[in-house]
């Protein structure tokens, strides 16, 4: 039987990144960008699907990571502002980490 979800709680308010984690989202995804402008002119310049999908993979890689280490800080910050319902008890970080889990899984 397969457990009842979890109610999804949202913040209480928006949270801001701390610039170096902002910065460094920033640079993956700069990163990716111009991965994506690799994979176009591959396609322009009628390269072998082996080049267009290894590119594609290290492109897919880049997002997912950077989607990753978002989602990490969020969970930080709810754990350091204490966002989660009771403080930061045992049970608000398993809270926490459940939505966590859940968010990362529904990029996949």
């Amino acid at each position: 039987m397969k457990p009842a979800p979890l109610p999804q709680s949202e913040p209480t308010r928006a949270a801001t990144l701390p610039a170096e984690r902002k910065a460094d989202l920033l640079h993956r995804l700069r990163r990716a960008e111009g991965q994506v402008r690799g994979l176009q002119r591959l396609l322009e310049e009628g390269a072998d699907c082996a080049r267009i999908a290894q590119q594609l993979l290290a492109t897919r890689h880049a997002l997912d990571s950077t989607y990753v280490r978002l989602n990490l800080s969020v969970a930080e910050q709810e754990l350091a502002t204490g966002q989660c319902e009771g403080g930061v008890s045992p049970a608000a970080v398993v809270e926490v980490l459940d939505r966590l889990q859940t968010r990362l899984g529904r990029s996949r």
